[in-house]
């Protein structure tokens, strides 16, 4: 572990501090924290994986989302519903205000943790796929292929969940 600590913390350095100008001690934290999660994965990686460099900066990558998750505000139901406006799309109602939100909230949660941070720095920070392809350290493409990708996961969880509601009203 020492030798990979070694050979490889010039790399996760850059990698994080990269990501987080102006921020060194969050990037102390994170690769801190990735070296840990490191030591106590270890055996659960097996070369089949790729890399270590490329498994390093897998845990990095979720270090970070941790802080960009940590450091975002939280966001106001009134801002989702201007958002939804915004976007051409009927906002909740004060009746079913509150309803639409808890469904939302839970078709967030079924998805996979990148997906929804993904969609919340797109949706609700209004962040451009450039900016979250820099966050992330990956290219536009990339990002715009999971943006795809976690759209579709988060409509198909939306219509299974609203089905099963008509279905449960109609009977």
């Amino acid at each position: 572990m020492a030798e990979l600590y070694d050979r490889y913390l010039p790399y996760v350095w850059r990698y994080v501090h990269n990501r987080l100008p102006g921020n060194p001690e969050a990037g102390q934290d994170v690769v801190g924290e990735t070296f840990l999660a490191a030591i106590r994965g270890v055996g659960g990686f097996s070369e089949h994986m790729g890399s270590i460099a490329a498994w390093l900066t897998g845990i990095a990558r979720h270090k970070l989302a941790d802080v960009y998750r940590e450091r975002r505000p939280p966001v106001s139901h009134l801002a989702v519903s201007r958002r939804c406006q915004a976007a051409g799309a009927d906002p909740p109602t004060a009746a079913g205000d509150a309803e639409t939100r808890q469904r939302v909230v839970r078709a967030m949660h079924q998805l996979a943790d990148e997906d929804r941070l993904l969609l919340e720095w797109k949706y609700l920070e209004d962040l451009s796929v450039r900016e979250i392809a820099a966050r992330w350290g990956r290219t536009e493409k990339a990002i715009e292929a999971q943006l795809y990708r976690a759209r579709r996961s988060f409509r198909q969880f939306w219509s299974t969940h609203n089905d099963r509601l008509g279905r449960r009203a109609d009977r």
